[in-house]
């Protein structure tokens, strides 16, 4: 996975431009840093691909910033102004190894770079689409290309060639029970690299033997499952709202019981957090706010419990989990 840096002084710019390119494809990973001295500090610990700044930075620590960072191997630099000096201008010329963008209307031309400098070949992002039946549509059309697909707080890769799928992994797991494990994702988020990749061949299954496989490896989980929890957990990917500290934040529910539910978000939320989680229900058309606290936090969202619920609020919950949701095998999960 590919590291992007972004520096800048002002925190709302910050913000946005981060929330941006992580909405917009998990193919990379974002991180930030709010000075050029403590981007300095970041670099010299992680690996980082592309770095974008310049957008409230002043030009003399931009400028050597990019002159410190134009020599290094396989590090691409954006630099993002408005209006700035022509004398700016001509001093970033001089590094034909920064890309520079005075002005930009356009986000998705900024997007569309930053994929080209991280040679990504991106074919796209997929939500609510069975993986089975994109691995077979890309069999069919002899694709090759990289799937990276995210469920919740996990991630793997599937690599095609032309069509055949010759390799995954989740962690430290790889081949085919890697892939078996990724085909029982439920709800999962697919986001498509065709640029061709070399990766040794750990697959020698066909897919349909392999969908076959990964259909009977799930009803064996079914079969064999064991749920001590005291309320039965629900898979689903409905949009809710919740606050924190008075704060309303929107964002994805990926399964819900009556004792609790997860929450996919980036804010700084920590364990031990009120919470307070609004619920509406279609087929009631009623919502509950359900007072909650966050007992769990990974890298991508939060896993709240719940406190007493009303009749009313069960309802709505129980409405919910059968209009939206299905049951999660929880050897799976």
């Amino acid at each position: 996975m590919k590291t992007i840096l972004v520096v800048d002084s002002d925190p709302m710019t910050l913000h946005i431009l981060v929330g941006m390119l992580k909405s917009h494809t998990n193919l990379f990973k974002v991180l930030f840093a709010d000075s050029i001295h403590v981007a300095i500090d970041m670099l010299n610990q992680e690996s980082v691909d592309l770095l974008i700044t310049g957008m409230h930075i002043p030009e003399p620590d931009t400028f050597h910033l990019a002159l410190l960072l134009a020599g290094v191997p396989d590090l691409r630099v954006i630099i993002l102004t408005n209006n700035t000096s022509e004398q700016f201008c001509n001093k970033i010329k001089t590094l034909p190894s920064i890309i520079h963008f005075d002005q930009i209307l356009d986000i998705r031309l900024l997007v569309k770079r930053i994929f080209a400098a991280l040679q990504i070949d991106y074919g796209g992002q997929l939500q609510g689409f069975s993986l089975s039946s994109l691995l077979q549509m890309l069999e069919v059309e002899g694709r090759s290309c990289t799937l990276l697909v995210t469920a919740k707080s996990k991630t793997g890769t599937i690599h095609l060639k032309d069509g055949k799928p010759i390799a995954a992994r989740v962690d430290k797991l790889t081949g085919k029970a890697a892939a078996l494990l990724i085909l029982n994702w439920q709800n999962a988020l697919v986001d498509i690299d065709y640029n061709p990749r070399e990766v040794p061949v750990e697959l020698k299954v066909s897919l349909m033997n392999l969908l076959l496989e990964s259909g009977q490896y799930m009803d064996e989980t079914l079969s064999q499952r064991q749920n001590h929890r005291r309320h039965n957990r629900y898979d689903c990917l409905v949009g809710v709202e919740y606050l924190v500290d008075d704060v309303t934040y929107q964002c994805y529910m990926h399964d819900l019981s009556e004792g609790g539910a997860y929450l996919e978000t980036d804010q700084a939320i920590e364990s031990g957090q009120e919470i307070i989680l609004e619920l509406y229900s279609p087929l009631l058309e009623a919502s509950c706010a359900v007072k909650g606290v966050v007992v769990r936090r990974d890298t991508t969202g939060v896993g709240v419990q719940f406190g007493e619920l009303s009749v009313a609020d069960k309802k709505v919950i129980q409405t919910i989990i059968e209009s939206c949701c299905q049951p999660i095998p929880t050897s799976v999960n």
